[in-house]
C-alpha cells in the first residue's frame, strides 16, 4: 500500500492489479523490486508528482494486487496468469490502459528495470523511455543464484529470508525504520509468489536488446551496490545502449537508490524526464 493517492485497479489476464497515480504532467510509471511493493517508491511520489504525473504499480501477487491461483504459482506453469517477467509487463501495460495513458516514462529498480525492458522487448511504441536502475541485462551465473535463492526460501520461509536478506538492498549506514520497513515489505509477499518471481529474475538476457533501443536511457545505480548488480552490470547496459551516456551513480546509496538518497536520485529523474518529455 502507498501512502500517497487512493488505490485504483486494472485488469490483466483476469486478475486485479493495484497502483497508485497521482500528479500531471509527463507520465513516469515506477515499477518495483523483487522484494518490495510500490509503497518503496513513497519519496518518489511525495518529491516528483508537483512535476510529473507519477504511477506506481504492483505487480500480480505483490500488495494489494491479486495473488494468481496455485497451479499458476507452480514451477513450470504456462496459462496466462503465471508469473513470468512478460507476466509483469502485461501487468504495466494494463495499468497504462486502465489509466488512459498511450506513452510513459519506465523507471524500474532491480526486477523493475527488467519488467521496464521486457515491456519496451513487446510494446516500445508505450515507452517514451527508459530508467533503468541498479538492474542488469545479464546476470552471470544467474540460474546459480536462483538455484540458492530458492534453496534458502524453502529452508527459512519467507519471514526468516526477509529478516536475512532485507539489509543487504540497502547502503550499510541505513536507519533502523529503513532496515525494518524494507523487512516487512519483503516478508509480506507471499513465499509462493516470491518463489515464483525468483525463477522469473535472473535467468533473462536482454544484451541483443539494447543495441535495438530507440528511446532515452538513464541507467543509474548505487554506488554501494556491490553484492546484488555490481556497477559492471550497470555499466554492460550503458555500454550496449546506443547514444546512452554512461553510468549516473547516486552517492550514499545501495541496491535502491530511491530508498537510500531520494533526495539525489529524484534530481536525476527530473534532469532527465525534463529533458526527454514529449
Amino acid at each position: 500500500m502507498s501512502a500517497f493517492g487512493q488505490t485504483r485497479f486494472a485488469k490483466s489476464d483476469d486478475l486485479s492489479i493495484a497502483y497508485t497515480d497521482v500528479g500531471e504532467g509527463p507520465v513516469v510509471v515506477f515499477l518495483h523490486g523483487i522484494g518490495s511493493t510500490r509503497s518503496v517508491w513513497d519519496e518518489q511520489l511525495k518529491g516528483l508528482s508537483d512535476r510529473f504525473r507519477c504511477i506506481a504499480l504492483e505487480y500480480r501477487g505483490y500488495g494489494e494486487s491479486q495473488v494468481p491461483p496455485a497451479e499458476s504459482l507452480a514451477d513450470g506453469a504456462a496459462d496466462a496468469r503465471a508469473i513470468t517477467r512478460n507476466a509483469y509487463a502485461r501487468d504495466t501495460v494494463a495499468v497504462l490502459d486502465a489509466a488512459g495513458v498511450g506513452r510513459a516514462h519506465l523507471c524500474g529498480v532491480s526486477l523493475g528495470g527488467i519488467v521496464a525492458l521486457e515491456t519496451y522487448r513487446h510494446r516500445r511504441y508505450r515507452v517514451a523511455s527508459l530508467l533503468l536502475c541498479d538492474t542488469f541485462a545479464y546476470y552471470p551465473g544467474g540460474a546459480a543464484r536462483m538455484d540458492d535463492r530458492l534453496r534458502m526460501l524453502e529452508e527459512e520461509g519467507m519471514e526468516r529470508f526477509a529478516q536475512s536478506a532485507s539489509p543487504g538492498i540497502l547502503k550499510p549506514s541505513a536507519e533502523l525504520a529503513h532496515l525494518e520497513r524494507a523487512s516487512r515489505q519483503m516478508s509480506s509477499i507471499p513465499l509462493e509468489v516470491y518463489k515464483a518471481s525468483t525463477r522469473a529474475t535472473w535467468t533473462g538476457d536482454y544484451r541483443s536488446l539494447l543495441s535495438d533501443i530507440e528511446v532515452p536511457v538513464l541507467v543509474v545505480w548505487g554506488e554501494r551496490d556491490e553484492s546484488i548488480a555490481p556497477r559492471a552490470l550497470s555499466q554492460e547496459i550503458a555500454d550496449l545502449t546506443l547514444g546512452c551516456s554512461g553510468v549516473t551513480v547516486i552517492p550514499e546509496a545501495g541496491h535502491v537508490p530511491n530508498v537510500d538518497n531520494p533526495a539525489a536520485f529524484n534530481a536525476a529523474v527530473t534532469s532527465f524526464i525534463e529533458k526527454n518529455a514529449k
